[in-house]
């Protein structure tokens, strides 16, 4: 990262290190970036550089090769809670089976926005899920997403069957009190 008028500064991720370059030293990503703009997302511990310095096209950037999806979260972690969330994303990007309880409603566990975990990041009121990560709403009653078409949560009151779960058998004893399950 390149900071007009003051230093280059290396974020070594291999060697978890922020050092000095050195001579000569090739870099597959880089920023370029206004002092004041640094000094003022350092001064307000900013956990998201993303949303207050990239989105505001302050700043140049240029990069050999492909996009660098941990790159990018990087910038948008930069506290141990939000780590910890981008650990949780990568870890179950996929995975939309699980459920919690949150506030008297069983919802999955992971948005379906970014996925972070509801269980942290999810709150409740007036019947309205949100997810505190990015600001994403959904209706309760039928899961229907407030924020964006096509990212609907599966959820239901708290002991009622989740949409899309599989229902559990029912457990049943015959005359000589054997069991017998019904699908």
């Amino acid at each position: 990262m390149r900071v007009p008028g003051s230093e280059t500064v290396v974020l070594d991720f291999p060697k978890r290190a922020v050092r000095e370059p050195i001579p000569d030293e090739k870099f597959r990503y880089g920023f370029e970036i206004a002092p004041e703009l640094v000094r003022t997302v350092l001064r307000d511990d900013e956990p998201d550089w993303v949303n207050t310095i990239f989105l505001s096209t302050r700043f140049r950037a240029w990069r050999v090769g492909g996009y660098n999806e941990y790159l990018y979260t990087f910038f948008k972690c930069l506290t141990d809670e939000r780590i910890a969330y981008a650990d949780g994303w990568f870890a179950e990007a996929h995975d939309d089976t699980a459920s919690v309880e949150v506030a008297g409603w069983e919802v999955q566990r992971r948005c379906p926005h970014l996925k972070a975990d509801l269980s942290r990041f999810g709150t409740i009121e007036d019947g309205v899920m949100t997810c505190q990560m990015h600001g994403w709403k959904w209706r309760l009653a039928d899961g229907k997403c407030l924020t964006s078409v096509g990212h609907d949560l599966r959820c239901a009151p708290a002991g009622e069957p989740v949409p899309g779960e599989p229902i559990p058998p029912v457990e049943h004893h015959d005359a000589r009190g054997q069991h017998e399950l019904e699908p």
